[in-house]
């Protein structure tokens, strides 16, 4: 009786897909149209695309986050498997400007979940195998991969708490929804895979292999160039604000200020997540008549960075911020957005502070803080503290930088461990 109930509510939501389809693609045309908008492949979005393969493996990335994450695995996968056609969608166009830099893939956006677009994306593309990175799962395409016989698997794959309770109210319908339709969950922690076995996948299926972001390729070509630079700019005590989401801003510079009587060379690199961002905190200095600097508007070796403040209103250049950097705040922490990956500033040796919301990457903070690699500061009144402690010795500051290394390093290994179970999945497909 409940399966023919899930039927007919599944049946029910492929009728209105069409429509949604439809209405999201108008949201998302709207919400994109100053960042950037997604122009004449809008289409895409709908299933129309420009190829007709034979065959072909997806990655499907949302955005820029899981594209970075993955990159390091697909570039990897694309050497060893020269004659493979390899797609890579993503949903933003942020993520489309990332997977533009991996060589012999083809980047498509990802169909929104109407059945039509979605049966044309089989159709056009005929993947084998779709690896969705993470966590992104949508009824029509998992069950219409069923039917065109395409294997799904989930790789870097996590389980977020509010995610999982929000499945586990009611999981017989999600498991027949969603979770029966899954071929291979490689988790990034035994927790996660816990979690997708209580939902319904098979404990077979369901494997282990870490977090990708550990094997996180970093240009330290371009780092060092910026450590150098440090020397000649004088910077003797920098902190870093890197992702900052809106209204974290205001509580990072009430901070910074609030301790800059006690630590006068103090400088301080806010780059915002999102352009929302630079305009704020554009606007909250100028309405205190404070002076900033705009990356944009600094000679390539900042040789005219001349004020306490730096605004890095720029995309693909965190290697040059850390560079410059002592200490640095991860944002998405100090709002309820989960947090940002604190590893790249551990690959090179930077203590990170964060705020109280940090599930996004659990496993990683909660490593990194036991290491005192990085430091919990869940309010403006110890997020001060801490900067005064932290930047008082400065020899104790690099230990702990090294301390997030230790656990950088530890945490390798899951691009090899999740490219054998990959590799395996498309063998025995070929066999």
């Amino acid at each position: 009786m409940k399966n023919l109930i899930y039927t007919l509510i599944y049946k029910l939501y492929v009728l209105a897909s069409p429509i949604l389809g439809l209405l999201g693609l108008m949201y998302l045309c709207y919400k994109k149209r100053k960042d950037p908008p997604y122009g004449k492949r809008v289409c895409e979005l709908l299933g129309h695309y420009n190829y007709n393969l034979d065959d072909s493996v997806v990655f499907h990335a949302v955005s820029v986050g899981e594209v970075i994450a993955a990159r390091p695995l697909i570039e990897t996968f694309i050497a060893q498997n020269p004659q493979v056609n390899v797609i890579v969608t993503t949903t933003t166009t942020t993520g489309a400007n990332e997977v533009y830099k991996i060589k012999g893939a083809i980047h498509l956006f990802a169909p929104l979940d109407s059945v039509c677009a979605v049966r044309l994306f089989f159709k056009k593309l005929k993947p084998t195998h779709l690896f969705i990175v993470e966590t992104e799962l949508w009824p029509n395409l998992l069950t219409l991969a069923k039917k065109y016989k395409c294997f799904v698997g989930i790789i870097n794959a996590r389980m977020p708490d509010r995610t999982y309770e929000t499945y586990l109210k009611h999981k017989n319908f999600y498991r027949y929804l969603l979770f029966k339709n899954i071929d291979l969950v490689l988790a990034q922690t035994r927790e996660d895979k816990n979690k997708f076995i209580e939902l319904g996948v098979a404990d077979d299926k369901c494997i282990r292999t870490g977090s990708l972001k550990y094997d996180l390729k970093a240009n330290e070509e371009l780092y060092r160039q910026y450590r150098m630079l440090r020397h000649r700019l004088r910077l003797n005590n920098t902190l870093g604000a890197i992702s900052l989401h809106d209204g974290e801003e205001e509580l990072i510079l009430e901070s910074y200020f609030s301790v800059l009587d006690k630590i006068p060379d103090l400088k301080l690199i806010i780059v915002p997540r999102h352009r929302s961002g630079v305009d704020l905190t554009i606007d909250y200095l100028r309405e205190r008549r404070i002076s900033f600097s705009l990356r944009t508007k600094m000679n390539s070796d900042l040789s005219n960075f001349n004020t306490n403040i730096l605004i890095g209103n720029t995309m693909g250049e965190i290697e040059l911020y850390l560079g410059l950097c002592d200490l640095v705040f991860m944002g998405g922490s100090y709002v309820d957005i989960g947090g940002h990956n604190p590893l790249e500033p551990a690959y090179f040796s930077i203590p990170i502070l964060t705020g109280p919301y940090f599930y996004n990457f659990k496993e990683q903070f909660e490593n990194l803080i036991e290491a005192k690699g990085a430091f919990l500061a869940p309010d403006h009144r110890r997020l001060c503290t801490l900067l005064l402690n932290l930047f008082s010795n400065k020899n104790q500051l690099l230990e702990y930088g090294m301390n997030a290394l230790d656990v950088q390093e530890k945490g390798r290994g899951s691009i090899n461990r999740s490219l054998n179970y990959i590799n395996k999945a498309i063998q025995e497909y070929y066999n």
